[in-house]
């Protein structure tokens, strides 16, 4: 089975990693949980309530025959009913759990376990009896009612709210008589749309992010499936009609140009879309050899807070790849992704702020919103990758030209682009004991309010993220476009600021879903 369906290899050689996440220890504290940072090292003082979510995958596995090893189904639920029990522990009495620190309220982690362990319910449905069921229901009702009353408000975060949403709606489903839950996913789903750009894209802080997107799919594809009244279908469309030119000659999928700088790709929900859709019937072809060689980020890649949301996306890919598959003779013969033709073609998304320009044998993608980023192609291979200038100032902090200004001035007349963007500083530091010390009171003070901590959230993502501190000088980028690709910078002459030489990429903006490895990692460009 496993030499049939690719996801599943990928599934098998991390699986053993994953189930070592579990406290399967029933006379300790942690039974159940499944951060072991917490409950095997002792290293943090609170759990992520992130990792209780792998019970979605797990299942996964197991209804669909997918399971590699010789399992008893008491053994299989023993464990599965531990994740319940763990997310138990973890919640918090206002019904939400924690990702980054105590007393936190994470609604995207809260939402996550949510949906994932509602999955989880669907899926065993007929395997457990009523009393666990209802057991289960009980210990998840807490997280839902936090979803009903609360909301994310530091930032707008696509693929958070749709997580709320898909959870809400299956929590809604499931009880058959809990309208409010209804009502908060519709007006969640509302907003999505809402925000979704006329060029495709759903929005991740600043912009598009073609990696998060993937990720945001994954939910709104089970929306879609699930509640045919909210037509989603167009919306998936357009989402997809914009995707697919994220994937590059090489196999990867996304990267630097993208508002979040990720370069993973989620595959469940474009393959759940790909009968419906052309686009990602195609873009599940070409990224099966991608996953199947490395060439894009995958499960061996990931670290664990990122690792379960990606583990479920495989698993559901696996249990679709068994019911039907996708091959050259699936994706019709006339549908290439832009990577794959060899016409000239320039394809502008303003929005985004992206430039796809391609030719018979080069494929570049640059963001000019971002300062000028580039990420360019020649024959298959990755020729340049130029994330932009850094400067150092007399403090020794870093800047760079790497950020979304409003302001920013472009012209593209074809051949060539010119980009003048403002440098800002690049937060670049490590946590130090004083700044933890001071962060763990706030966490058993003040932090207790719910408005302090969404106030003091939405500061540190306009720091560390979004509005960084302006620099007062301008960069001047030229980017002369075709096969053989040049780069000329240029800027004032300030005192006290020096320009740096750098030849590796490198991101602006804090963000910890950044840098995984994939092979072409590899190969110097």
């Amino acid at each position: 089975m496993s030499k049939e369906n690719l996801y599943l290899e990928e599934i098998v050689k991390n699986l053993p990693r994953i189930l070592s996440l579990i406290d399967n220890d029933k006379t300790s504290c942690g039974y159940g949980l499944g951060d072991r940072y917490y409950w095997a090292w002792g290293l943090t003082d609170f759990g992520n309530g992130t990792f209780q979510g792998i019970a979605n995958g797990l299942s996964q596995l197991w209804v669909s025959g997918l399971w590699p090893f010789q399992t008893s189904f008491n053994t299989f639920a023993e464990r599965i009913d531990s994740l319940f029990l763990g997310a138990k522990k973890l919640t918090r009495k206002d019904g939400s759990l924690e990702e980054a620190f105590p007393n936190e309220g994470s609604y995207c982690v809260t939402a996550l376990v949510a949906f994932d362990l509602l999955v989880t319910i669907d899926l065993l449905d007929s395997l457990v009896d009523q009393e666990k069921k209802q057991e289960w229901i009980s210990i998840l009702e807490p997280l839902v009612r936090f979803l009903i009353k609360k909301d994310e408000t530091h930032a707008f975060i696509s693929n958070h709210l749709a997580t709320a949403a898909a959870a809400l709606f299956r929590w809604y489903d499931l009880t058959n008589q809990d309208s409010g839950a209804s009502t908060k996913a519709e007006l969640l789903v509302s907003r999505i749309l809402k925000n979704q750009s006329k060029e495709g894209w759903f929005k991740e802080y600043e912009g598009a992010d073609p990696g998060y997107q993937t990720l945001c799919t994954y939910y709104l594809a089970d929306l879609h499936l699930k509640q045919k009244h909210l037509k989603l279908l167009d919306p998936l469309a357009k989402s997809l009609q914009f995707l697919w030119h994220f994937a590059h000659p090489d196999g990867s999928f996304g990267g630097y140009y993208g508002s979040r700088s990720t370069k993973f790709y989620n595959p469940a929900g474009i393959l759940a879309l790909g009968e419906e859709i052309p686009e990602a019937r195609a873009l599940s072809f070409f990224m099966s050899s991608s996953i199947k060689e490395s060439r894009v980020v995958t499960l061996s890649s990931m670290d664990e807070p990122n690792l379960v949301p990606m583990f479920n996306s495989f698993a559901w890919s696996a249990s679709l790849i068994k019911k039907f598959s996708v091959n050259k003779e699936s994706v019709p013969q006339d549908l290439n992704l832009p990577c794959n033709d060899q016409n000239f073609f320039k394809e502008t998304f303003p929005d985004a702020g992206l430039l796809i320009d391609r030719g018979p044998e080069y494929y570049s993608v640059i963001n000019y919103r971002k300062g000028g980023v580039v990420q360019h192609y020649e024959n298959s291979a990755l020729k340049i990758l130029n994330t932009g200038v850094v400067f150092k100032n007399s403090v020794g902090k870093l800047g760079s030209n790497q950020s979304f200004n409003s302001d920013f001035k472009y012209k593209h007349d074809g051949k060539k682009i010119l980009i003048r963007n403002q440098v800002t500083e690049m937060p670049k530091q490590l946590p130090s004991c004083l700044q933890f010390l001071l962060l763990r009171i706030c966490c058993f003070t003040i932090f207790r309010s719910s408005l302090i901590r969404e106030l003091t959230k939405r500061f540190l993502v306009k720091y560390l993220i979004t509005k960084p501190k302006k620099w007062p000088f301008w960069n001047e980028r030229e980017i002369i476009l075709g096969k053989s690709l040049e780069i000329q910078d240029k800027h004032q002459e300030v005192k006290g600021f020096t320009k740096l030489k750098t030849s590796k990429p490198f991101v602006a903006i804090h963000m910890a879903s950044k840098g995984y490895w994939q092979i072409q990692d590899e190969v110097s460009t």
